[in-house]
């Protein structure tokens, strides 16, 4: 039989065979090639993607004891199954899917026709060694369906059942034609061979090694990779097969890490079967953790693959699913049903309460809220979901518990042997009396897993009293228990999971005009208000987050959002944008702009804003503000909310997001910007969403996950997502772009740097040290609370030495003057006294009855705060004190808006493809210590390099507290002095920033080579050319760089890198022979170093 492939391909492919028989012990079934001009073997068998009779030896194994009848009709049933109908991809996928649930089931089968049905199993799960592994090459096949004819060159069977097909390719073939060949098998020659295949494999002696399932996108292959945190380095072809293909590896694969996504199927990345395997051992012990995926890297289909592998191995398994949101509820739920397991979403508390009690569905998603259950002090009616409760932690508890027994007279359980609780984007979701009660409610026997991509981090390890103890309880790894898995955002970037993003900053340039026309408009104004209800209104509005959201600010930013639109790749189709606003209204004045105001009409009717905000009567009630003509903001917002329904030709907010969702996700030519201010800022993928503007100060998680919304890998659309015949639309999207309004970068920069830092974590406090802050808190705290409460006993004994003891009367004697006791003043003591008391109440709460108190005393302590606190409310209503600031916000709006003058948007950091965030970052040390150490050379030492990036948007001018000369400051002159402060931080902080990417950009030129050097080795070895040799000039090392690469791509055996072994023996020698008198043996290992971490 001729054997028709290259000597080179022929030569690889022998390698690759032997790796498989010698190192991983798979039986070698011989090749299966057809003779030309033959459509058998030479032994006259068809190829098929079940080998009836290795199938057969495998059932036939008396320890499964089953009957001949089971085995042939298991083998028909099988074979039946496995036979395309037709040739379409969607069918394929269809039979795939189907079959691939019975393979990693059973088949019911009568053992004979007096007995009932049996359950076959196709493998042996509880011994995966037991499976025959086996593989056959240059495997022939000619599709009926098709007529046409095509040859895998390597294909993985165990027990008979084609599970892989590899395609090899020789080194001056790049592994896209191998990739290409395995689509083209599957779509168009021989698709008929694909229904049993879950991964498809492309490998190459050269240029490495891709897996993927059937019907991949070339884009969404991925490499084998190590649990290692390494970015920059890959495995080689050999390292990956022999990996990948390790009996238990590639068995656990094939059982645990296949999934049929919404109609598309999909199989494991890396991380995410590193992750299973880390949750393995915890899942057993029940030791409840982290598992900290960076945004975009699957956590959802991750939750997924858990759930299925804990319903697979725990008897009477319940797996409840937690979140926040009610989007992201939506999101988990439709994830699950997507992968074909039927869920059961909580429609309310009691429907949840229900549903544990019964433990009929074994897997449960819903919102934490849920579980918020008290009795309102003030109505004495049940509270759902009220994370706020003013009420003591253990009275909270109580309650629920009593709610609970009433409920459920017989007692309440959360059914389930084995319980389980997923939190999704736990860093939210971990703290507060929600989860609380979600913990008393489960009960002590589960295991929580907590998911996020941020997780709130630690701490400096400082006694702090009771805020440093709530923080350090927050953190993640303290409320859930030590990480099961990291996957971090460098990683993901270097595995092409996800994006890179690149940053650009833009500036708008305003000023006060007609200061003194200003002032005299605003004296006018206030002339009739309290003088420091007057400072109140004027420090409320001379902040900068004021200033940056004037009118003409706002349009000069639109304009530089309608100049992107008109330019690629916003003018394209597949390609879109997020705005994040500081405020709903200013969301709602973007919104006017784009869709009504502007000359440019190229957004309208594209455009749309997704906010928590719904309108409601509340808004539209009238305010005594001593200008009736003001238009109010809530009023403001509540017409544009209703005029945006009209735009979207929607009844309601819900069908409003809903359409404005599925619009920008699936056809991002009709929704082109989507504005938010807190929501969809995560949870929501969106792959065509390609910029980002902000426009609002964040920071931390919040920030962290706002960029991560364009940081997703895009994907081809249907110009009518109905519609599968319609035309295609291509993406091209190379980045996610970052367009920064607010001077975030040194934000930006530390939120990737501590999120992608993997020493991230635990702050090194032991249980005792947690107790130690608690105490202190406590303590601390107790003698706020009594210093607070004797003080107002003693104003409180003032009143009832005089005969006051009801309310009215209390409320007259803080409004009559005394001799020398003026009421203002006994008024002004008395407010102080109650925040006082309210304040160190609220901090001392949760922990009152540990603080030492009965619970008759708390319960006395809890109603004397009630009472003070509704006395003070009625003091200062009679005394016209209960100044609502916000009154005069219409009014200060619209002289914000008529006397500050903004330039046109200016680019003041263009984005560059030279520079990424992830260059701040290595492969060992990606610790604070990165980034510590750019801001130093960037602008002098690192704290004043700090001082110069850091943000400054968040100050707000509170001199009159002060009572200093700048009491009597204008208005105007504030207004001045904060846009001059915003002018000088952009000029700083701009240059700043630009020697820190001319800092990365060098550091890029350092590692640029010269011609010749061209390979990853040859590169590493150019790049430490100084550890290696006493050579400098170009011209020796380059040819001896050349020379070192070509002995070892042809002169060193298998098993070099071992030193133990005679191969890396001989490595190490001829090494020193090649380097002669230019290297000592020391830098001989370091080259072999070199090579080993390269090839």
């Amino acid at each position: 039989m001729n054997d028709y492939i290259s000597q080179k391909e022929r030569q690889y492919q022998n390698e690759i065979v032997k790796l498989f028989r010698e190192r991983l012990n798979y039986e070698y079934l011989g090749s299966f090639q057809y003779p030309k001009n033959s459509q058998t073997r030479e032994n006259g068998e068809k190829n098929t993607p079940i080998i009836e009779s290795e199938l057969r030896r495998f059932l036939s194994s008396k320890e499964y004891g089953y009957t001949k009848i089971q085995i042939e009709e298991a083998i028909r049933q099988t074979k039946e199954m496995a036979r395309l109908s037709d040739s379409k991809r969607g069918i394929l996928a269809d039979t795939n899917n189907k079959l691939y649930e019975v393979l990693t089931t059973h088949i019911a089968i009568q053992p004979d026709a007096e007995h009932h049905h049996e359950n076959v199993y196709l493998f042996d799960f509880n011994n995966p060694l037991a499976n025959n592994f086996a593989i056959a090459e240059e495997v022939s096949y000619i599709d009926e369906l098709t007529g046409k004819h095509s040859r895998p060159d390597l294909v993985v069977y165990v027990n008979g059942i084609a599970l892989c097909v590899i395609e090899l390719k020789r080194s001056t073939v790049s592994l896209e034609e191998g990739i290409k060949q395995n689509l083209s098998n599957e779509i168009d020659l021989i698709p008929s061979f694909f229904t049993t295949t879950q991964f498809t494999v492309a490998a190459s002696d050269k240029n490495g090694f891709r897996y993927a399932t059937i019907l991949t996108p070339q884009k969404f292959w991925c490499p084998w990779k190590r649990d290692d945190h390494k970015v920059g380095v890959s495995l080689t072809d050999k390292e990956s097969f022999e990996e990948f293909f390790k009996k238990e590896t590639f068995f656990d694969l094939f059982r645990y890490g296949v999934i049929n996504d919404g109609g598309t199927k999909k199989v494991m990345r890396p991380h995410q079967y590193h992750a299973l395997q880390a949750a393995k051992p915890r899942l057993s012990e029940k030791n409840s953790g982290v598992i900290w995926h960076s945004q975009g890297s699957g956590k959802s289909l991750t939750m997924v693959w858990l759930a299925k592998y804990i319903r697979r191995n725990f008897k009477d398994a319940r797996v409840l699913v937690i979140t926040d949101r009610t989007e992201l509820d939506m999101q988990i739920n439709n994830t699950f049903l997507g992968a074909q397991e039927s869920i059961h979403r909580a429609k309310s508390s009691d429907d949840l309460l229900d549903t544990l009690q019964k433990g009929s569905e074994w897997l449960i998603c819903s919102l934490i809220h849920k579980f918020g259950r008290h009795i309102d002090p003030v109505t004495g009616e049940e509270v759902e979901g009220d994370d706020n409760a003013q009420l003591p932690l253990e009275k909270y508890l109580e309650e629920l518990q009593n709610i609970l027994k009433a409920k459920y007279p017989s007692g309440f359980e959360a059914k389930g042997l084995n319980k389980f609780v997923f939190v999704d984007e736990c860093h939210r979701t971990q703290g507060g009396r929600l989860h609380e009660a979600m913990r008393a409610i489960m009960g002590n026997d589960v295991m929580f897993i907590g998911f996020t991509g941020t997780p709130l981090l630690h701490t400096d390890k400082t006694k702090g009293g009771y805020v440093q103890y709530n923080q350090v309880m927050n953190e993640s790894e303290h409320r859930f228990g030590q990480f099961i898995h990291k996957y971090l955002h460098k990683e993901a970037v270097d595995d092409k999971v996800i994006l890179d993003l690149q940053y650009e900053a833009r500036d708008v340039e305003q000023e006060v005009h007609s200061k003194e026309k200003l002032d005299s408009i605003l004296a006018d104004m206030l002339k009739d208000v309290a003088e420091e209800n007057k400072e109140s209104v004027k420090s409320r509005w001379a902040t900068m987050e004021k200033v940056y959201s004037s009118k003409e600010r706002i349009e000069r930013i639109a304009n530089s959002i309608f100049d992107d639109m008109s330019q690629y790749p916003l003018n394209q189709d597949w390609c879109n944008a997020m705005l994040v606003a500081g405020s709903v209204y200013s969301a709602y004045k973007y919104y006017e702009y784009f869709q009504y105001k502007a000359d440019n009409h190229i957004l309208r009717d594209r455009v749309a804003v997704v906010t928590s905000y719904t309108a409601s009567d509340y808004d539209l009630r009238k305010k005594e503000d001593g200008n009736n003509t003001a238009v109010l903001e809530s009023k403001y917002k509540n017409e544009m909310f209703k005029k945006s329904l009209t735009d979207l030709d929607v009844k309601n907010g819900t069908e409003y997001e809903a359409k404005a969702k599925r619009l920008f996700t699936k056809q991002p030519s009709r929704m082109k910007l989507l504005i938010v201010v807190d929501k969809l800022l995560t949870g929501f993928d969106a792959p065509s969403a390609t910029y980002l503007y902000i426009d609002k100060d964040m920071r931390d998680h919040n920030l962290f996950q706002a960029i991560c919304r364009v940081n997703r890998l895009g994907v081809d659309l249907k110009e009518d997502p109905d519609d599968n015949n319609s035309m295609t639309i291509f993406t091209h999207k190379e980045f996610g772009l970052i367009v920064d309004f607010k001077h975030l970068f040194n934000n930006i920069k530390d939120a990737i740097t501590n999120f992608n830092d993997e020493n991230g974590g635990l702050s090194g406090y032991d249980p005792e040290d947690i107790e130690g802050l608690l105490e202190d808190a406590i303590t601390k705290n107790k003698k706020r609370f009594k210093t607070a409460e004797e003080a107002y006993d003693a104003i409180k004994s003032d009143w009832e030495r005089m005969g006051m003891n009801t309310a009215d009367e209390v409320v007259e004697y803080f409004q009559t003057d005394f001799d020398n006791d003026p009421a203002k003043e006994r008024r002004m003591l008395f407010y102080k006294i109650v925040q006082s008391l309210a304040s160190s109440y609220s901090c001392l709460s949760d922990y009152i009855i540990r603080a030492g108190y009965t619970k008759e005393e708390a319960e006395a302590k809890h109603k004397k705060v009630g009472e003070a606190s509704s006395l003070m409310l009625r003091v200062k209503q009679a005394s016209e004190e209960d100044f609502d600031v916000k009154m005069y916000d219409p009014q200060m709006r619209g002289l914000l808006d008529r006397f500050i003058r903004a330039d046109e948007a200016e680019c003041i950091i263009p984005a560059t493809a030279d520079f990424s965030f992830l260059d701040l970052l290595t492969a060992d040390s990606d610790t604070e210590e990165a980034a510590k150490k750019a801001q130093k050379e960037a602008g002098g030492s690192a704290k004043a390099a700090a001082e110069k990036i850091i943000a400054k948007e968040r100050i707000v001018i509170n001199d009159w507290k002060r009572k200093d000369k700048a009491m009597g400051d204008s208005f105007a002159e504030r207004l001045q002095a904060i846009i001059d402060e915003i002018k000088n931080e952009t000029k700083v902080t701009t240059e700043t920033i630009k020697k820190l990417i001319e800092l990365m950009k060098s550091m890029h030129k350092r590692n640029e080579t010269p011609e010749g050097v061209e390979s990853d080795f040859e590169k590493a070895l150019w790049n430490n050319r100084s550890d290696w040799t006493i050579l400098v000039e170009e011209s020796e090392i380059v040819p001896l760089i050349k020379e070192i690469n070509e002995y070892f791509m042809t002169k060193v055996f298998d098993g070099w890198k071992d030193f133990t072994k005679p191969a890396g023996f001989k490595c190490i020698k001829g090494l020193k022979k090649i380097l002669g008198t230019n290297s000592n043996e020391e830098q001989s290992y370091i080259v072999h170093n070199i090579a080993a971490n390269n090839l």
